[in-house]
């Protein structure tokens, strides 16, 4: 069904949602099945030949289109997902003044 929709990640912030057409935006991923099943091959794929610190953009081959492109950087084991969250660097700022 249209707009049928699964929320991701440590926030819940990522949403990958079914559309009529593949697409990246502020919103979310979103496509047909067929195109969400072909985007998380590209991610297998991609991911599989990218060392630490390496970085994969992916645009082009899901949603030429599309003003938004999806970037994956591989980290190396033991990488803390909070130490490249900028808002939580923010707010320790804040408190500590």
């Amino acid at each position: 069904m249209k707009s049928e929709h699964e929320h991701y990640g440590p926030y819940m912030y990522l949403e990958v949602m079914t559309w009529p057409e593949a697409g990246l935006d502020e919103h979310s991923i979103h496509g047909p099945l067929d195109s969400l099943e072909r985007l998380a091959g590209l991610v297998d794929l991609k991911v599989a030949s990218l060392k630490p610190g390496e970085t994969v953009r992916l645009r082009d081959e899901f949603a030429p289109r599309t003003a938004y492109t999806l970037v994956l950087q591989l980290q190396a084991d033991g990488f803390d997902p909070a130490s490249a969250d900028a808002g939580l660097h923010e707010g320790a700022g804040e408190q500590g003044a």
